[in-house]
């Protein structure tokens, strides 16, 4: 899976197709609150579109017919993409809608250039996957004679980056003509928000977060040195994608982690925490990173956004294989303390505090254990926007270990932010060269991501 960022996309050139979906205008107003995640998201409609997008290849040129049929299977198979958000004067509220649609084809436009194709594609994500629009995605294709590309755009509140392989598994076997009830079955993300929440304010893993926290309030934490911009202030954002490792030194440096009895999400942030404390940020390192909240076996093929957060602190202090142990000791502590309620939690400690938009995280996702490993060139997209803080996505495929970093381009950003990249990097290349090449599948270790 390559993992970009839509300015950065580059598809061949090729004839921009998509869909318009239709129903009959009905809706049902839904008693189902939106998630924590959902909430958040709809708040922030004026920092502007947050959507993920998900293209591949297939021979060419393209089975329109098939790929409409595939599109409207894939969203009378998951319930997330019948229901949308109307914003009332009390907040957002559910709506659901049909699952029987009519896909209308829209007059296709061809492209010679790269960069004319990627401008039209983002500007029809931004039109069609608005936060509160009643379908808020795109579904879309470039056609060529040899190698078509489908591709498809959702608002966040409807997916997470694990979605995203999801639909891309989904979608190459619905258009080579698999049967929908052949597929995986799968829960309704709605149920899933309809759960109920189990709480205790004396749960010891609140603890845990009011521990992370500290005396100064529920903020979340800052990357730990000046990027540039007043508290409330925010910038374009900068993009930084680097191949960290290749696929065997990202099987070298699994097996220095392994030596050391941590997976590979403890070792980058370990490796994360080296490259902070290198460029002056200090020895401990606090920052949030996502975990998945697919726990039974309903949600592990579903789309929605099934993650919460987790609270980690790094002690970076000493040689770099107790660096890495101490990492991996703090993830497991992060992953209990992380199963806890959180929006109960927040409101348990006082509330949450915003001084900024975003809030410094790391993420790890390694996309050989997830649907949509077998699609040709499989890519996640995402929007380009504006930035007040530091956020780093690990990936890990077949081709090795990559990372994708999102930042205000600013100059005092760029000053720190480039030289703390290139530290990460040389630390993760130094643990490799201590270890050996296994020739192992996926880590089992519990891993954030």
């Amino acid at each position: 899976m390559h993992v970009t960022t839509v300015d950065r996309y580059a598809p061949e050139p090729g004839t921009f197709v998509h869909w318009t979906v239709r129903d009959d205008g009905t809706s049902i107003d839904s008693p189902v609150p939106a998630s924590f995640n959902q909430l958040v998201h709809l708040a922030g409609v004026e920092a502007g579109n947050t959507w993920l997008a998900a293209s591949f290849d297939v021979d060419g040129p393209l089975d329109r017919v098939a790929l409409a049929d595939a599109y409207r299977a894939l969203i009378a198979r998951h319930g997330t993409l019948r229901s949308s958000f109307v914003l009332t004067s009390t907040g957002p509220r559910r709506a659901l809608r049909s699952a029987s649609v009519r896909l209308e084809e829209q007059p296709g436009a061809a492209h010679r250039s790269s960069a004319a194709l990627r401008d039209t594609l983002w500007r029809h994500c931004n039109d069609r996957c608005a936060p509160f629009a009643e379908r808020a995605y795109l579904f879309a294709a470039i056609d060529r004679p040899d190698t078509a590309t489908i591709v498809c755009a959702f608002d966040h509140a409807h997916v997470d980056a694990y979605s995203i392989a999801i639909v891309i598994e989904d979608l190459r076997l619905l258009y080579h003509g698999a049967a929908l009830e052949t597929l995986p079955p799968v829960g309704d993300f709605v149920d899933h928000c309809a759960q109920p929440v189990e709480f205790r304010d004396d749960d010891p893993r609140v603890d845990g977060w009011r521990e992370f926290f500290g005396d100064q309030g529920v903020v979340p934490p800052s990357f730990p040195l000046d990027l540039g911009l007043e508290p409330g202030r925010s910038a374009p954002q900068a993009v930084e994608l680097r191949r960290m490792l290749s696929a065997e030194t990202a099987g070298e440096f699994e097996s220095y982690c392994r030596a050391n009895d941590s997976g590979v999400f403890a070792g980058v942030l370990a490796a994360t925490a080296h490259g902070i404390r290198a460029v002056g940020g200090g020895d401990r390192v606090r920052l949030l990173f996502p975990m998945h909240t697919r726990h039974e076996p309903r949600w592990q093929h579903a789309v929605g956004w099934f993650t919460t957060n987790a609270p980690v602190a790094i002690d970076a202090s000493g040689e770099p294989a107790r660096t890495v142990r101490r990492a991996q000791d703090a993830v497991r502590a992060a992953i209990e303390i992380g199963t806890v309620p959180l929006a109960q939690t927040l409101r348990a400690l006082g509330g949450l505090r915003l001084r900024r938009a975003d809030i410094f995280m790391v993420s790890y996702l390694d996309y050989r254990r997830l649907p949509g490993a077998d699609a040709r060139n499989a890519t996640h997209i995402s929007n380009s926007s504006s930035a007040d803080d530091v956020q780093i996505w690990f990936s890990r495929d077949d081709n090795g270990l990559s990372l994708r970093a999102r930042y205000p381009a600013t100059a005092r950003a760029r000053a720190v932010v480039l030289p703390f990249l290139d530290e990460v990097e040389q630390a993760l290349r130094a643990c490799a060269a201590r270890g050996v090449l296994i020739s192992t599948g996926p880590s089992t270790a519990a891993e954030g991501r």
